[in-house]
């Protein structure tokens, strides 16, 4: 029946999911008590901008980790973004997407850690035995390389915050066919490589800035996936008409 509820859009399952039945959950205390889903989107949604925020002008990965993970850069919360919005202020969502879109932003994907962290490992080689714990046998798989799904994502997210833009100025102060030639030249690669792979499909993911990764695989559903959903999204939106 999940699977059935899916099939319309994920903002839709997650506000359907919010208004479901009741589910255990351990408070920070350790004590067990049973809420409701609403409530407990309801905690979420009060503490998740005073939690998330990162003055640094992003949403933090997570929040109370014993990894030292709280202020990596990456771009899942681009998919919160997506999925949820109303749990973002739009002003900052806004900065969050122009620091995403500068830090993470390659050829075809979206590196998996910002290029200023540390940890930052962008080549990825599955084959590789050296002593270097961070890429031997491609323990940095998600430590810089470029996913291509993570950018359908990204793109949806940039296209809603632009048409909220547009409402609350009347569709002033955007320009159609700036807004339209962004999406094309950013998707342009992936034309290319539909057109040029036996596959004619997407890969997995890339090296840095678009390099070919030979550890990938070379054609995977969720990263055509991903931006075909943004397409059927710009197919429908006030921009289009001026592509």
């Amino acid at each position: 029946q999940e699977e059935q509820d899916r099939s319309g859009n994920d903002k839709q399952w997650y506000q359907r999911r919010v208004r479901g039945s009741c589910s255990g959950v351990t408070d920070w205390c350790g004590k067990a008590r049973e809420v409701r889903f609403g409530e407990w989107a309801g905690m979420i949604r009060d503490n998740f901008e005073e939690e998330f925020w990162c003055e640094e002008g992003y949403y933090r990965d997570t929040v109370g980790s014993e990894l030292n993970t709280d202020k990596k850069l990456r771009p899942n919360q681009t998919f919160a973004m997506v999925v949820a919005p109303d749990l973002f202020e739009e002003a900052r969502l806004t900065i969050a997407l122009e620091t995403v879109g500068t830090k993470l932003a390659g050829g075809l994907g979206m590196a998996t850690l910002s290029p200023d962290d540390p940890e930052y490992e962008p080549f990825y080689n599955k084959s590789d035995r050296n002593c270097n714990y961070r890429t031997a046998h491609g323990f940095n798989y998600h430590q810089g390389p470029e996913w291509v799904w993570c950018m359908g994502f990204y793109l949806r997210a940039k296209l809603a915050d632009l048409l909220r833009q547009a409402d609350r100025n009347d569709g002033g102060g955007l320009d159609g066919r700036g807004v339209a030639q962004y999406f094309a030249t950013v998707l342009a690669p992936h034309r290319a490589m539909i057109a040029n792979t036996p596959y004619r499909g997407l890969t997995e993911l890339t090296n840095k800035d678009g390099e070919y990764c030979p550890g990938s695989c070379p054609t995977q559903a969720w990263s055509s996936a991903c931006i075909l959903e943004f397409l059927v999204e710009w197919r429908t939106c006030r921009f289009a008409a001026d592509q």
